[in-house]
């Protein structure tokens, strides 16, 4: 029987070994730049073998509107992710589900972010990839993100990177490069801008981390403004690029930060209105401030 223990403990370290999953201290953070007590757990599975990482880091996009479940997956065990084709989404043809799974049970938790999605699709590769759990992080206050990696076969790097280079930079691409004053070369591919984009985030996450976040706090408001259901429930109309950046200008203008913002997001769409009163939707006749529908909601 002596033997059987030991090969039970032998079979227990090699599986926590192949797990490669810790659990980091209490520390602080939040969706809006406050502090509030969270935990973060690590993931990185072992890669197939003959499979490389395609994308680095990538976060869940969307989980926010689906935060009781992703919450679920967070707070449940042995989670891991699965892709899923969403064809006939009205908003994105390329778009594609990420399913948390633990222990059996699937919950949909968001989605690849859109570019990545397109160039997954693009390239012909949606059955070939997989996607890698690197890490959750929950809050106290009930935040949750989900990161992850693709990987895909070795053999079908090259297919996957050449989709980018045959496709001219997307405008968000564009819109980092303008939004810390770098040249947008004329003719600009998809990958051209993908290394220009890695590369200056590198040298903001050593010499400029305040900068970056601002983008990244930017690009919560626009993204939230893009969001269908967000406008909804604030009764706005579709806002336009222009006048989404004419409103951030004013605000900027009055000391406001992007950060504060997305921990204010009311300032914005009280802003928008008094730019373009015509964006507020009509109830019943009348038009309803945004100031007195947060307080009823409230």
């Amino acid at each position: 029987m002596h033997w059987i223990s030991v090969l039970g403990i032998i079979a227990f370290v090699l599986y926590a070994l192949t797990r490669k999953r810790t659990d980091s201290k209490p520390s602080s953070k939040s969706s809006a730049g406050g502090k509030s007590a969270g935990r973060g757990t690590n993931f990185l599975p072992p890669i197939p073998k003959g499979f490389q990482i395609f994308e680095a880091r990538l976060s869940v996009a969307g989980i926010e509107h689906r935060r009781d479940d992703a919450l679920r997956f967070a707070d449940d065990s042995d989670q891991t992710l699965a892709l899923e084709r969403e064809p006939d989404n009205a908003h994105d043809p390329n778009a594609i589900k990420v399913i948390g799974i633990e222990r059996g049970t699937r919950r949909f938790i968001g989605y690849v972010p859109k570019g990545v999605a397109e160039q997954i699709v693009g390239s012909g590769l949606t059955d070939a990839v997989q996607p890698r759990l690197d890490r959750i992080w929950r809050t106290d206050s009930g935040f949750v993100d989900v990161t992850f990696q693709i990987v895909g076969p070795k053999d079908k790097k090259a297919q996957y990177v050449d989709f980018l280079n045959s496709k001219p930079a997307h405008l968000w691409d564009k819109e980092f490069l303008k939004f810390f004053g770098l040249p947008v070369p004329k003719g600009l591919t998809s990958g051209q801008a993908a290394k220009m984009i890695a590369e200056h985030r590198t040298k903001l996450e050593t010499g400029d981390k305040a900068r970056l976040d601002e983008w990244e706090a930017y690009e919560e408001i626009c993204n939230e403004f893009d969001d269908a259901d967000f406008r909804a429930s604030f009764e706005l109309k579709k806002v336009s690029d222009k006048v989404l950046k004419e409103a951030l200008d004013a605000l900027k203008r009055e000391g406001a930060t992007m950060r504060s913002l997305v921990a204010d997001i009311d300032k914005v769409v009280d802003k928008i209105i008094a730019l373009k009163p015509e964006l507020e939707r009509k109830l019943e006749g009348e038009q309803i401030s945004s100031v007195s529908r947060t307080a009823a909601m409230r």
